[in-house]
């Protein structure tokens, strides 16, 4: 699929936000937006391997955030958004006013938590959740909507070196991470575990 063929997007954006300073080391966020877009290049969900423009398409929403340290030793990253996402112009069969944007979910949250237990060492704690979601424009597959649990562990070995292990998906959960098409979907990883060391001068 190639878009050099297609014609340019546009879109128009209003958005309003503001940021609350608890504290100096703790902060609130909030947004509220509208985001206007014509010739949206989207996946034909009668041919997969075809590109077609999306005349119009309109997405709003709500986005809260929070971010910075509970209490010594423990620092929290979260955030929530409302999504409302559709078609606005007729473009096919396939592709119709009112429906629903493909790889919109209409709530999607997140939160992260580190705990320094000592100085050396530190756990994670976090946790996902996102909608369910179409696959495509013409809403006729939905991908369900999931939570995941994720966790880390972090070790400074010296002033130099630290180590940090990740584990994702701890209990294993199966979802669908994403599709591009009604036939294209792509599932979610398993639980996993990565290493990673950092070296520093």
């Amino acid at each position: 699929m190639s878009n050099q063929a297609l014609d340019p997007e546009r879109f128009i954006n209003r958005e309003v936000g503001v940021k609350w300073d608890l504290r100096p080391d703790f902060s609130l966020t909030a947004a509220i937006y509208q985001l206007d877009r014509e010739n949206v290049a989207a996946t034909d969900p009668a041919d997969p391997t075809r590109l077609v423009l999306v005349k119009g398409q309109r997405s709003k929403g709500v986005e809260l955030g929070a971010e910075g340290v509970v209490r010594p030793g423990w620092t929290l990253v979260g955030g929530y958004a409302y999504q409302d996402g559709e078609i606005t112009q007729t473009q096919s069969a396939t592709v119709r006013a009112g429906a629903r944007l493909a790889q919109l979910p209409k709530h999607s949250a997140s939160l992260w938590n580190r705990v320094e237990v000592t100085p050396r060492l530190g756990l994670g704690l976090g946790v996902i959740y996102r909608s369910a979601i179409f696959a495509s424009t013409d809403n006729a597959v939905t991908l369900p909507g999931f939570t995941r649990v994720d966790a880390a562990l972090y070790y400074k070995v010296s002033d130099q070196v630290s180590a940090q292990l990740n584990l994702e998906n701890v209990f294993d959960r199966g979802y669908y991470a994403a599709a591009n098409s009604n036939t294209n979907i792509t599932p979610g990883s398993p639980r996993a575990l990565r290493l990673s060391l950092r070296l520093s001068y």
